[in-house]
């Protein structure tokens, strides 16, 4: 072979090597729909890929989920719908029975949640993605923090659990400690449905910081990063494919909602009763063509009751309760038996009183429950004694008192009882917490 031929050879070598190479890099960083559909596993009639998030609790051996977004990601109408199915949602696990959903991950890890929420929802799923308490933060840096606007002062101390929040009203700057303290926040009226909201507010300042013109070079990298700290399914260079297909989406083509449904006890427990059709149907509607109605956005609200006479006694209507009692309650538990301050809290939270705090008394031989309060707030103390069931020589003031506090003793079971009636539930039960 002459050198003229050689080097010629050579030089189409090179172009070919290199062509090939800008049509990887081009496809790898301009994903096109069929590419994406040939790697990535979809539902092949709509087009569209099933991934389901968990954020998992990490303060208990069993690592019940707090956090489950079931996100649908439409190749062919490039929108994203997420909704959000709250812990507490009654559903049945594969050989438990009748439950709430965040319990089939201790039950059977992530195997049976998924097989629970396919059953549930009747949709696949595709991939799924875990982060816990100790990963989430760091996701949050690796973006360099998000910008929240806050609506209302959210403050809560729990010190046996070593969680402490105050995070102020209006726009903030957070870090990735300060982003999980808002996230996991729930300590108001709304409870669980308004840290979902909190999640969701947080979820879309994310989406619109991946969006920012300033982080698409860097997303590879980030996305690399991020792919090695949490538990996935989901390959690599597929992550990266969907996350560069979808970055510059529109902020109308994305659809968060809560699963519609209602509170309730059942024998005592409290459960979220999701409207499962309703839930399908949003998600088969494409987002472009509809939109939610604001009931839907997080519950079916109920009816609100009067003072009235039954054959249970009075029923007290919740909303009346929290426009009288507006300051934050303490929980001490006084008896003893373990959980009774988060069920007494509960109980509460879903009368409208937001909780400031739980923890032990200065010991466990308090044979009545009492209520301590600081001498501004006399009224709003007899409120709460009257809510509770409790006679007013047991509602004292105190000066040591920053808050209106519960002193639970050996009748909580009396306590109990008091607060579920007035709900319109019998029973006592246990519930979920931190």
């Amino acid at each position: 072979m002459t050198r003229t031929r050689f080097a010629l050879l050579v030089v189409v070598m090179i172009i070919a090597i290199v062509g090939g190479a800008y049509t990887r890099l081009h496809g790898f960083f301009t994903p096109k729909v069929e590419s994406i559909k040939q790697t990535v596993l979809h539902d092949e009639k709509t087009g569209k890929i099933n991934i389901c998030i968990i954020g998992k609790d990490n303060t208990e051996d069993s690592q019940r989920p707090d956090t489950i977004l079931f996100t649908i990601l439409d190749l062919d109408n490039k929108s994203i719908q997420i909704l959000s199915i709250p812990r507490d949602t009654r559903v049945q696990i594969p050989g438990h029975g009748w439950n709430k959903i965040n319990h089939a991950y201790p039950y059977g890890g992530w195997d049976l949640l998924s097989r629970t929420i396919v059953n549930y929802l009747g949709m696949p799923i595709h991939y799924h993605i875990e982060l816990d308490y100790s990963t989430f933060p760091k996701l949050v840096d690796l973006l360099g923090g998000v910008d929240i606007n806050v609506e209302k002062r959210l403050k809560y101390v729990d010190r046996a659990a070593g969680l402490y929040i105050d995070i102020k009203p209006g726009l903030q700057h957070m870090d990735g400690e300060t982003a999980l303290k808002f996230v996991r926040f729930r300590h108001d009226a709304l409870g669980d449905i308004g840290r979902i909201k909190r999640q969701q507010q947080f979820m879309m300042a994310l989406l619109q910081k991946i969006a920012d013109q300033g982080m698409s070079a860097k997303l590879p990298m980030l996305i690399k990063e991020v792919m090695q700290t949490v538990q996935t399914d989901l390959p690599l260079e597929e992550a990266i494919q969907l996350a560069m297909y979808f970055r510059d989406m529109p902020q109308e083509n994305i659809r968060f909602f809560t699963l519609p449904g209602k509170p309730a006890l059942l024998s005592g427990v409290s459960y979220w009763l999701g409207d499962v059709n309703r839930a399908i149907e949003i998600l088969s509607t494409p987002v472009k063509d509809a939109a939610i109605e604001e009931n839907d956005q997080i519950m079916e609200e109920e009816t609100p009751e009067q003072f009235r006479e039954d054959a249970d006694g009075p029923r007290i209507d919740r909303m009346a309760i929290a426009r009288e009692i507006k300051s934050k309650v303490a929980i001490l538990n006084g008896d003893g038996t373990p959980s009774i301050a988060n069920q007494v809290a509960d109980l509460l939270q879903r009368c409208g009183v937001d909780i400031a705090y739980k923890s032990n008394a200065r010991h466990f031989d308090y044979h009545y429950t009492s209520i301590s309060y600081p001498r501004n707030l006399e009224n709003e103390a007899k409120t709460l004694g009257m809510l509770l069931g409790i006679q007013n020589n047991l509602i004292k003031p105190s000066d040591g008192s920053s808050y209106l506090t519960i002193i639970i003793g050996h009748d909580y079971k009396t306590i109990l009882s008091q607060l579920e009636k007035n709900l319109g539930v019998q029973g006592a039960g246990a519930s979920d917490d931190y």
